[in-house]
């Protein structure tokens, strides 16, 4: 048979292209899938202009402290409303009626204040009658609170804390 032979020399050359094609192929793809791509650029979270600030005792939010409650309440609400929530944590009791001067000119929708510093928050409270305090202490501990400040007990906190933030949220 004249040709046979350089027939399947031709047959041969084909597949050998083919698969050197395919082989090359599976390799342009591989690369391509495997290839680092770039991380989404990340997404600043949008808040509404309003927020809520906390006042903690020294031990500030860390498990455990009054704090750390309050404010795990306060973050639920603020992933659910967009308002902003922020908390400083005093020093001592020196420091709380400067900390508390800070948040008011911070402008806080509310000061949400825990801790042993309820006389403080109280004259605050009666200084800034346009300021909205929530303090959360344990009965029988604050003197009369003007109509701006609100004291709850620490189990009433959450639920207080959901209103306060949700009407922030409303006069946004």
């Amino acid at each position: 048979m004249p040709g046979s032979a350089s027939g399947r020399a031709e047959a041969g050359r084909i597949t050998a292209w083919l698969v050197l094609a395919a082989g090359v192929a599976a390799a342009v793809i591989a690369v391509w899938v495997l290839w680092p791509h770039p991380a989404a650029p990340p997404q600043a979270r949008q808040y509404l202009n309003v927020s809520a600030c906390l006042l903690t005792d020294p031990d500030g939010i860390v498990a455990g402290a009054p704090g750390a409650k309050v404010w795990a309440a306060m973050e639920s609400e603020s992933l659910a409303t967009h308002v902003m929530v922020s908390y400083l944590p005093d020093t001592g009791p020196g420091d709380v009626t400067p900390m508390l001067n800070t948040l008011i000119e911070r402008q806080c929708g509310v000061i949400i204040a825990t801790g042993s510093a309820s006389v403080q928050v109280i004259e605050a409270a009666k200084a800034n009658p346009r300021q909205h305090f929530l303090l959360i202490a344990g009965s029988g501990t604050v003197a009369a609170a003007p109509s701006n400040a609100v004291v709850v007990s620490p189990s009433a906190a959450p639920g207080r804390i959901d209103q306060a933030i949700h009407a922030l949220a409303a006069q946004a």
